[in-house]
């Protein structure tokens, strides 16, 4: 920043420099050229005593009004032109250079049309200045002509060098200013802008900070909570149970197969929506209806606080009288790969109801074995009625 600093210093004194320099050579010039001019304008009315103070008069006036008309037309002819770029917030005013460039093609339009009446027109004004000054000397025509093409081109010069040297370096200069203080505005409010999106950005990584802890100290109190009470359905538990109860010895033995076969099933379905649906791989894989086959599962949801809900899951028979669910069969719940691996939970019926109870942070799929596999339940607990937005979003 600092090298750049310094050489645009270093430029900006080059550019005076080169300003001065060209002010001072057009000064020079415009010297020369008006003591060159006041030689005739002057030396002229000397030799006609009588008159010549009203002669030299009508010469310095013939002289400023030539030199001050063709110096604007050559600040008009060097009028330089200004490039804005479109894609810049900050505009410049052109119309200046637009009436410039407007009134020079159309004086050098009038000029190309009248060129052959030039002559005419400047002996019309030497004969006009002669009957004037009522002086019959023909050389008086000669001297008005003379003061006017010497004078004209002289402010020509002058007018076109000067704009072109000094006064178009001096709109630069000014221009660039106007920029250079716009656009040190623009930095400074992008500036503020990006220290409201740093500030901005703080909060919000604090914020995902504290959620994050919020979500690991909900999910370590989770897995104690329900440690205690889900331990007992743990299929390897249930399955330890029935090997060593007196229910194989009743001629029960297919209790087992029966389990095994469901676990094996439940771990493929496991599979196909981990692939499918990573983030809820239960959904869809139990034929995504809560009743079935006179089979329902119900849920009911309590919030202990946000971010920790109680969920109790049942399954029952639709029609209990006809078609009960028989006691001592086991009821297959899969939940979400969260709650163990496998997680799956074996809830013996009795009272024709299986019921499991435990904390989760958020919604999932649930999918049932019933009736030994041969009935598939799911339950969706996000599209539960009366259950909180955050619960279902999570």
């Amino acid at each position: 920043m600092s090298n750049n600093k310094s050489q645009n210093e270093t430029e900006l004194k080059k550019e005076k420099k080169t300003v001065k320099e060209a002010e001072t050579s057009i000064l020079i010039t415009l010297y020369m050229g008006l003591f060159l001019g006041m030689v005739p304008v002057i030396g002229f009315p000397i030799t006609i005593p009588e008159m010549g103070s009203k002669i030299l008069f009508i010469g310095i006036i013939l002289g400023i009004a030539a030199f001050i008309s063709s110096f604007f037309l050559g600040t008009l002819f060097g009028m330089p032109k200004r490039n804005n770029e479109k894609e810049s917030d900050y505009s410049l005013n052109n119309s200046l250079v637009e009436i410039s460039d407007w009134l020079t093609k159309i004086i050098v339009g009038l000029g190309l049309v009248n060129l052959k009446e030039i002559p005419g027109f400047l002996i019309s004004l030497g004969e006009y200045v002669k009957a004037s000054s009522k002086y019959d000397g023909q050389l008086l025509n000669v001297y008005s002509i003379g003061i006017v093409i010497y004078f004209g081109f002289l402010g020509l010069y002058i007018g076109y060098n000067y704009m072109r040297l000094v006064l178009s370096n001096k709109y630069k200069y000014a221009d660039d200013n106007l920029i250079r203080k716009e656009l040190e505005m623009a930095n400074e409010k992008i500036n503020e802008v990006k220290e409201e999106i740093q500030q901005k950005d703080k909060k919000i990584i604090q914020t995902q900070s504290l959620v994050q802890e919020k979500e690991q100290l909900t999910k370590s109190l989770m897995t104690k909570v329900n440690e205690t009470s889900m331990s007992n359905t743990n299929f390897e538990t249930v399955v330890q149970k029935i090997i060593t109860s007196d229910e194989i010895k009743k001629g029960k033995e297919n209790i087992k197969s029966d389990i095994d076969k469901m676990i094996d099933e439940a771990k493929i379905k496991l599979h196909k929506g981990l692939v499918l649906n990573h983030e809820d791989p239960q959904k869809g894989q139990w034929q995504s209806k809560a009743v079935n086959n006179e089979r329902e599962l119900k849920a009911a949801v309590t919030e202990e606080t946000k971010g920790l809900y109680q969920i109790k899951l049942q399954v029952i028979s639709t029609d209990p009288k006809n078609n009960p669910l028989k006691d001592g069969e086991y009821i297959l719940f899969a939940l979400h790969n969260t709650f163990g691996n496998p997680p799956f939970k074996l809830v013996k019926i009795d009272k024709q109801s299986a019921e499991l109870n435990f904390y989760s942070y958020g919604s999932f799929t649930v999918g049932a074995f019933a009736d030994n596999g041969a009935t598939e339940l799911e339950l969706d607990l996000a599209e539960l009625p009366e259950v909180s937005t955050y619960f279902k979003t999570h």
